[in-house]
């Protein structure tokens, strides 16, 4: 048995032509290609809010113990076409020290440590830097803590680069490893190892 709609050809033509164009209608448009940004170059300032300066100490030769500055700043001058020509000043304010201990932090700005209020800053100034791989440069500075400066030299990582809610925004990462001592910081010796390991992720924009 068969049931007809009675519809003559030229209706069920247009009936498909109907759905066809309100399949197209439906049909989410393509995006088109966000633009690229344009290659970094220039002075950026470290914004203190999305950047992180993490320290690791071995504690009692048993487990690594981890802290953090909260207060930092300074610049950066990168250019995507010469990375060589790129410097980096970073300013560390040691009285933002955070251990998540409120007694164990007024120790840690005491003499005993980084001796905060003869000394309220530390510093990095990059005096070389060459090369070192894909987004990577070979940075080599002078690092001043508790009144001392020592050549310090480390690779950085440029992490990436976009848009923010202030404007364009670009990122750069580094691990390395200091010895207290060289900084005149000796407490507790057989307590707190020598060596220091340093994480510190920057994100700056425009000035």
């Amino acid at each position: 048995m068969r049931f007809g709609l009675g519809l003559g050809r030229a209706a069920v033509a247009a009936v498909v032509l109907c759905g066809v164009g309100l399949a197209v209608g439906l049909a989410p448009r393509a995006e088109k290609p966000a633009a690229a940004l344009p290659a970094a170059e220039g002075e950026w300032k470290i914004d203190s809010v999305h950047s992180s300066i993490i320290f690791r100490i071995l504690h009692q030769n048993a487990a690594y113990f981890y802290g953090r500055f909260n207060d930092l700043g300074g610049t950066v001058s990168w250019d995507d076409a010469n990375p060589s020509a790129a410097s980096f000043n970073v300013e560390i304010k040691t009285g933002s020290v955070d251990s998540k201990n409120a007694a164990r932090d007024k120790h840690l700005r005491s003499a005993s440590f980084f001796n905060t209020e003869q000394f309220p800053t530390a510093t990095f100034t990059s005096t070389s830097v060459k090369p070192a791989g894909e987004n990577t440069v070979e940075v080599t500075g002078d690092f001043t803590l508790n009144g001392v400066t020592k050549p310090v030299t480390a690779k950085v990582e440029k992490t990436g680069q976009g848009k923010g809610q202030r404007g364009e925004v670009i990122g750069f990462e580094t691990v390395f490893t200091l010895r207290r001592s060289d900084f005149g910081i000796t407490f507790m010796p057989g307590g707190l190892g020598d060596d220091v390991k340093i994480f510190a992720s920057f994100e700056a924009g425009r000035p």
